[in-house]
């Protein structure tokens, strides 16, 4: 599997934007050799995703099979709280050469949700 990042194309360094994403895995090489899976193997994609400030974050991995298309976004979960830590499991469903890439974007939904948590008392 091949691993999709953000390049700037002048200077070929990482782009950082409001939510970096950082540490994609699986690698191999630093990138130089594609992760091998056979087929129906589950394999865990992890990335540190973090933003400045206290709001919630979201990320998904999104796979694209060997012919072009892009499956449906899967969720990733935090692993640990407060270690910016993401992470999903996918499974390729046939041979060849899959890639995926890490999304992530500021989720006002769970930032609400996690406020009304600590601000309505439970009863």
């Amino acid at each position: 599997m091949h691993v999709e990042s953000g390049t700037s194309s002048s200077t070929g360094i990482p782009r950082l934007g409001r939510i970096p994403i950082l540490d994609v895995a699986p690698v191999v090489g630093c990138g130089r050799w594609p992760a091998k899976a056979v087929v129906g193997e589950t394999v865990e994609v992890s990335a540190t995703v973090f933003r400045e400030g206290h709001e919630m974050l979201g990320a998904a991995v999104v796979l694209r099979t060997p012919d072009g298309e892009e499956l449906p976004p899967r969720r990733m979960a935090e692993v640990g709280a407060g270690l910016d830590r993401w992470s999903a499991e996918v499974t390729p469903t046939e041979m060849g050469s899959w890639s995926f890439r890490v999304e992530a974007w500021g989720d006002p939904i769970a930032h609400w949700w996690h406020d009304a948590q600590i601000k309505v008392p439970r009863g």
